[in-house]
């Protein structure tokens, strides 16, 4: 048997790409924690981690094994705040799952209304990435997930309740930057900066479409940041682009923020709930009645149970 606290040695280490940093956030020493992780390695009989002065990466099998590791962790950690529910006597409670942070916009205002309407549910939430939401769906950890666009899974259902435009960050010096409206031809020998997170990928889907054409693929770099963090990385002919939590116009230090444009007006990106055919929380019931009466969706659309 494997002991849990190895695995989230190992998990913690492959996060931060350090020994050290995995150990500070375990308060215990480097040391501990490097020799709890050789002696897992040494019970699996693999290297997880490649180590260098640098730090340390998984391996390809490690890869694999952490990957598995991760979901063990999870569904104990889910076991866990089910059961705290359970004993609290909280059924009645929304288990909401968010792919991306929630600073503001539509959904943080909807939120907070559902929230003031029904003081008597209590909300849970967790972030994670777009396969540990839906996974989380399907297996009843969570009874909604906040994502961009629609789920393929046959289990799971999704609407679009409302969309967030996209946000360009532009270098003050930029000859964009003077421009109060810019289209996505303007763009088109830019270098396009987005986050590896939530929703980048599907901003990343996006700019391809929009720009792609015979002889010409737009410049796309994922980075692994939040995508604030990306802003310091924009110079020169380096576009960040995110959606949402960033300003449509004005400046920010060094850039200045635009939303970028198509023949049919402004870019938005729809934003998915997505919820598993046949949850009989009463609490997903409520928000899901709660969001179609403040979008002014069709209630029909949106049965909890099949």
């Amino acid at each position: 048997m494997i002991e849990i606290h190895l695995l989230r040695y190992a998990l913690a280490a492959a996060d931060t790409g350090s020994f050290r940093q995995a150990a500070d956030r375990f308060r215990v020493k480097q040391s501990t924690l490097s020799k709890h992780i050789l002696y897992l390695e040494q019970r699996l009989g693999l290297a997880i981690f490649a180590r260098s002065t640098r730090g340390v990466v998984p391996t390809e099998p490690g890869a694999v094994f952490l990957a598995r590791a991760r979901w063990i962790v999870d569904d104990i950690d889910a076991l866990g705040r089910d059961t705290s529910a359970i004993a609290r006597g909280r059924r009645d409670t929304l288990r909401l799952g968010l792919g991306y942070p929630i600073v503001a916009g539509a959904f943080s205002a909807a939120l907070r209304s559902y929230a003031d309407c029904h003081p008597e549910r209590a909300i849970e939430a967790t972030e994670g990435s777009r396969a540990t939401l839906l996974r989380g769906l399907s297996t009843d950890r969570i009874d909604v997930a906040i994502l961009p666009g629609l789920s393929l899974a046959p289990e799971i259902r999704s609407f679009s309740f409302w969309s967030e435009p996209l946000s360009l960050a532009i270098a003050a010096g930029h000859g964009l930057a003077a421009q109060e409206r810019i289209y996505w031809t303007d763009l088109r020998d830019c270098t396009f900066l987005v986050t590896a997170a939530e929703p980048g990928p599907d901003i990343a889907q996006m700019i391809r479409a929009r720009l792609s054409a015979p002889g010409h693929c737009p410049c796309v770099e994922t980075q692994a940041v939040s995508p604030q963090s990306l802003l310091p990385l924009v110079s020169g002919n380096r576009v960040a682009v995110s959606f949402g939590s960033q300003p449509p116009s004005g400046s920010h230090d060094a850039a200045v923020f635009r939303v970028p444009h198509d023949a049919f007006g402004p870019t938005r990106l729809e934003q998915g709930v997505h919820w598993r055919v046949g949850n009989r929380n009463p609490a997903l019931a409520a928000f899901l009645d709660h969001m179609a009466r403040r979008f002014e969706s069709a209630p029909g659309e949106l049965e909890v149970t099949p």
